[in-house]
């Protein structure tokens, strides 16, 4: 699963453990219909999500969209483009304004939507969470094998990552950059020119770098991650990168992988802020490749990382960070009552 249907998944099942609780994740007419009957809503804006008469909705604005699609679209959009961009614009403008409670993941994101809001509809902060069940103790990772978590979506930096690993073992220090996934989430939505462009990154790196052919499924994803040393999120100096919550990170955190993470952003602050790994300049191979070197060669440093990690992560269990989200919808229980 990609980041959305992951937030979606544990907003419900830990709603689930308060209220009767259903997921939506196509449009049918059984999903019409529980949604036309559901006291209170809770999704994305997107089409066909709108408040009925006595329903309460919250808007969650987690996902930074319209700043995605500036970076996939560049900066000479096709007129279809054009027209995607300008929707998502006009369905984030109506959920400004038509939310009951209003959700976003970080303060940074809060702060950016609040400028554009022109009313008083109150707002909750709810990150991404850690499963506690699937928490375990693993022996430590025994080849030097770094991970690359997510997608390679043109707001991330891939490409600095395979020079650092490059550049490491041609300085003798012997390791290998691993991606999880080169395919998309949804097997329907093939991108070649993608691919076409990961190859070629690919190449950058023989034969250092490998990549997994299909998208890891969620279930194996920590496993993954535990193979290697560190995880990897790098991304380009963007406006998407300062209002992303970097959802990978939280797989990081679940797995006690330390990171090496692009400065600015959430990610970034929590790893530098808490000891969770090590922060970057954007688009600087050899900071990439110091940092590399330090988690991998001074075990002191990358125990107290691992320690930091373990530390922090109870804060971030999803029964924890869904707290205000609970709380907003038993209010209005009471209300209605």
């Amino acid at each position: 699963m990609a980041g959305p249907g992951i937030r979606a998944t544990y907003l419900a099942r830990e709603l689930g453990k308060h209220f009767p609780t259903q997921l939506v994740s196509r449009e049918t007419p059984a999903a019409r219909r529980i949604l036309s009957e559901a006291s209170v809503l809770i999704g994305q804006p997107h089409r066909g999500f709108r408040k009925r008469r006595g329903q309460r909705i919250v808007y969650d604005l987690f996902d930074p969209l319209v700043l995605e699609l500036r970076e996939l679209y560049g900066a000479r959009p096709a007129l279809r483009q054009n027209i995607h961009l300008a929707a998502e614009w006009f369905r984030l403008r109506y959920a400004l304004s038509n939310a009951d409670l209003l959700m976003c993941a970080t303060p940074q994101q809060r702060e950016w939507y609040e400028s554009m809001q022109t009313n008083d509809t109150p707002w909750i902060e709810v990150p991404f969470g850690v499963d506690m069940l699937e928490v375990k103790r693993c022996a430590p990772a025994k080849d030097n094998i770094v991970v690359w978590g997510g997608g390679v979506w043109e707001w991330l930096d891939p490409v600095t990552a395979i020079d650092a690993v490059v550049k490491l073992n041609h300085e003798g220090l012997r390791c290998r950059l691993l991606f999880m996934g080169r395919a998309r989430p949804n097997p329907h939505a093939v991108d070649r020119s993608r691919e076409t462009r990961f190859d070629a990154m690919l190449a950058r790196g023989v034969p250092y770098v490998a990549a997994n052919a299909e998208w890891v499924p969620y279930k194996e994803r920590l496993s993954w991650l535990r193979s290697g040393k560190i995880a990897m999120m790098l991304h380009r100096p963007t406006a998407e990168a300062r209002h992303s919550i970097r959802t990978r990170l939280f797989d990081a955190l679940a797995a006690g992988v330390p990171v090496v993470a692009t400065e600015e952003g959430f990610a970034a602050d929590l790893v530098h802020r808490e000891g969770l790994g090590i922060v970057v300049p954007a688009q600087d191979v050899d900071a990439v490749a110091r940092s590399v070197r330090k988690l991998l060669t001074d075990d002191s440093f990358y125990a107290q990382c691992v320690q930091n990690l373990e530390r922090i992560r109870p804060r971030f269990a999803w029964e924890v960070v869904t707290r205000p989200l609970v709380d907003a919808v038993k209010e209005w229980q009471k209300q209605g009552d």
